[in-house]
This record gives structure tokens, C-alpha cells and sequence, in this order.
């Protein structure tokens, strides 16, 4: 059984995908610029919210892309709940984790100041040991530096600590981090991605995911 176990969020512990593709839409419509389908940004999110800029926007401009980026996080702070949800299952999974002993975190690319709001919203009665977004201090995953920062916090050591996530980003931050990983298929980028950048443990729904965390 892992004692530690790390969370991505988007499209692992929850479905923001429609809220954000709403509030890029409307960044880019501001600046006059082509907007995409809600499924056009599964491929898009994960690297951080310059990366996503740059990926939906086609710019390299600075100055455009922090245009963009105001508008879209003037819209996303009022926006971020409207549609985001839980996969099924999940909150009962980290209930069931709590409850065998395993610590809980979160570590994603996400601004820091939307994590822990969604997470208060979705889960209420779960205790995360940490909720870590992109902090300014730290490279975007998969660079492994918030990676080893979150687990000096809550105490973890490489052994016993598996880190969960949807994309390839994810998978290449616990190698990175020389920890063990665990993929979500139900998430943004789904298996194949997940396979093709090494995963060697997959979980298609959140009680296997719980069953493979706990050793059963």
C-alpha cells in the first residue's frame, strides 16, 4: 500500500474542461481571434496557462499572450465552478483512502489560486494534505521541483509515494520525480497517451484506482 498519494487535478480529480474552454473562448474572442470546440482543448490544458495560451492562440507574442491571459483569468474567477465536476466515484475513492490511512495531495499546473477553491467546492469533507497549484517559485511540471517541494511538506519519501494523473505531463513528472505513477483513463488525454509516454499501471474507473493504491 502507498501512504502517499499525489493528485493532478484537471481531468483527474475533476472535469474542468468545459469551464476552461469557456474562458479561453472568451479570451480569445476579445482579441479577435478564432475560437475552438470544448473537445479541441483536451490537448491543449496541463502545461501550465502560458502554454495553454500559446497552444490555443497560436501566439508567441508576450504581449498578446499576457492580453490573453488577463482576459482569461477575469473570466475564469467568475466562471471556474459553472460546469466543473467530479468523476464518478471520486469522492468516495478519497474517502476510502482517508479511512485506510493514506495521505492525500494535490499537485498541478493549474494558477494556485483556483486549486484549493474547486477542491473545497468538490470535496468539502476531504482533507488533502496539501493543495498545490503552479507556484511562482517552481518550473511547470513535468520538471519534478513542486514535485520534491509538496513532498518534503506532507512528510513523503519516495517509496511510499505514487503520483496520479491523465497526461503524458504527468507521467513524465513522477519519472522525473522517480516515483511510481498510476494513470486515469477517464481523464482529458485518455490511455493511449497514458501508454505511449510509459505508463505501466492504468486505471479505468476511480474503485480500481483506489484498489491499485492500496495494493488489493
Amino acid at each position: 500500500m502507498y501512504k502517499y498519494a499525489i493528485f493532478d487535478l484537471d481531468g483527474t480529480l475533476a472535469n474542468t474542461l468545459e469551464d476552461l474552454a469557456n474562458a479561453m473562448n472568451y479570451a480569445l474572442s476579445v482579441e479577435g481571434m478564432d475560437t475552438h470546440p470544448k473537445d479541441a482543448y483536451r490537448n491543449m490544458v496541463g502545461s501550465g496557462i502560458i502554454n495553454f495560451i500559446k497552444k490555443a492562440s497560436n501566439q508567441d507574442s508576450s504581449d498578446i499572450i499576457l492580453s490573453i491571459k488577463k482576459h482569461f483569468e477575469q473570466y475564469y474567477g467568475e466562471h471556474f465552478k459553472d460546469t466543473t465536476c467530479e468523476y464518478e466515484g471520486t469522492g468516495k475513492m478519497l474517502k476510502n483512502l482517508k479511512e485506510r490511512g493514506v495521505a492525500t495531495a494535490v499537485l498541478s499546473n493549474k494558477p494556485d489560486a483556483f486549486v484549493g477553491d474547486i477542491l473545497s467546492s468538490l470535496y468539502p469533507d476531504i482533507v488533502f494534505e496539501a493543495k498545490w497549484g503552479k507556484k511562482e517559485e517552481f518550473p511547470v511540471k513535468p520538471n519534478p521541483e513542486s514535485l520534491f517541494a509538496i513532498m518534503e511538506e506532507i512528510g513523503a519519501d519516495k517509496e511510499s509515494t505514487v503520483y496520479i494523473g491523465d497526461s503524458d505531463v504527468d507521467v513524465f513528472t513522477a519519472k522525473n520525480g522517480g516515483i511510481d505513477f498510476i494513470g486515469c483513463s477517464w481523464g482529458f488525454r485518455g490511455e493511449q497517451e497514458l501508454c505511449s509516454a510509459g505508463a505501466e499501471l492504468i486505471a479505468h474507473s476511480n474503485s480500481e484506482l483506489e484498489r491499485l493504491i492500496i495494493g488489493e
